[in-house]
């Protein structure tokens, strides 16, 4: 049988999870997609990723500060802390965001390559150490790879909060709806991807045959005669 609950409660938990659903299904993909494509809006990206990111920060504090004023007032010992996976992952996440977004305002200065060894220059990398793995790509790779865990986790998250809320309060459960709609931002995404990469391609092959003032046309037989030169 269901457990009896007060409307204040229920509606502070639609409020948890449509925040939590806010942050992993519209901020965290929206602030992966801005840094996919930098190079469509290279002038404001980084302050649309930085902006999602420190919004993403602050969200995630105050819904999980829901969470514990809530299970805090349910009155059952069944419903305390760290009782569900959902909890732990919640608690990992919590500090996941924060390390990524404390990490983003740490982020190297851009490289260039000298051939000075004294160069003390902010960036500054010798011709020799190029091969190596630098500061800013060791930076690039840990940023990276946190923010795909956390949309990771937190597309779990919200998908086993569903489960939750629905068995808690005997309500639909929507999660395999929402595991739907990420699996088509993520198609969207990778074919957003793939579509940019494909026309600056198309772009470079293009610059270059108006660069090289035409291109050669050879006949069915490849020979000398057939071989001619043709403008573009």
């Amino acid at each position: 049988p269901l457990k009896t609950y007060s409307a204040d409660q229920q509606r502070k938990w639609v409020a948890h999870g449509a925040i939590g659903t806010t942050i992993f299904g519209l901020l965290v993909p929206s602030a992966i997609s801005s840094a996919f494509f930098r190079d469509l809006i290279p002038g404001y990206w980084i302050y649309i990723h930085v902006f999602l990111n420190v919004t993403t920060f602050a969200l995630t504090f105050f819904t999980v500060g829901i969470a514990f004023a809530t299970l805090n007032g349910m009155g059952d010992a069944s419903e305390g802390h760290l009782k569900e996976v959902h909890h732990v992952v919640g608690l990992l996440l919590l500090l996941l965001v924060s390390f990524q977004t404390a990490n983003g305002f740490l982020r190297p200065p851009r490289e260039f390559i000298t051939d000075d060894l004294n160069d003390r220059t902010p960036g500054a990398i010798h011709r020799s150490q190029t091969k190596s793995l630098t500061t800013r790509t060791l930076w690039y790779l840990s940023h990276a790879g946190c923010g795909l865990l956390i949309f990771a986790l937190g597309t779990y998250q919200v998908h086993s909060g569903l489960g939750l809320f629905s068995k808690r309060f005997g309500t639909t459960d929507w999660g395999v709806v929402y595991l739907g709609y990420i699996f088509l931002v993520i198609i969207v995404i990778i074919g957003g991807k793939i579509w940019m990469k494909l026309r600056e391609r198309k772009s470079k092959r293009l610059s270059f045959e108006m660069q090289s003032g035409g291109e050669f046309n050879y006949g069915d037989d490849n020979s000398s005669e057939s071989l001619s030169f043709r403008p573009v």
